[in-house]
């Protein structure tokens, strides 16, 4: 019952964003990018360490975006912080 929810969730989000593209011209989806398994959002890079990942996801299977993960570590009370890194290309 749970993945019936999920998945309509997520059908509901792709409607939404359907009409979002279609009538309204606000928020366009990228197309051939990786949506997310729990809200359907496009996800952006970010990195997260392998054995954060392990213990908030419990498999390496799957893309979250960055809010859904993040909501997921909250519920099992895992702390984290994104390091941002800079490099100069020459």
């Amino acid at each position: 019952m749970h993945y019936i929810k999920k998945c309509y969730h997520i059908y509901m989000w792709n409607i939404l964003q359907w009409i979002n593209r279609q009538v309204l011209y606000t928020y366009p989806l990228i197309e051939d990018c990786a949506r997310c398994r729990d809200c359907g959002r496009n996800v952006h890079d970010y990195h997260v360490p392998d054995e954060i990942w392990l213990k908030v996801i419990g498999s390496e299977d799957g893309v979250w975006c960055y809010d859904c993960f993040c909501n997921r570590a909250d519920k099992k009370n895992i702390k984290w912080k994104v390091e941002i890194i800079i490099e100069t290309i020459s």
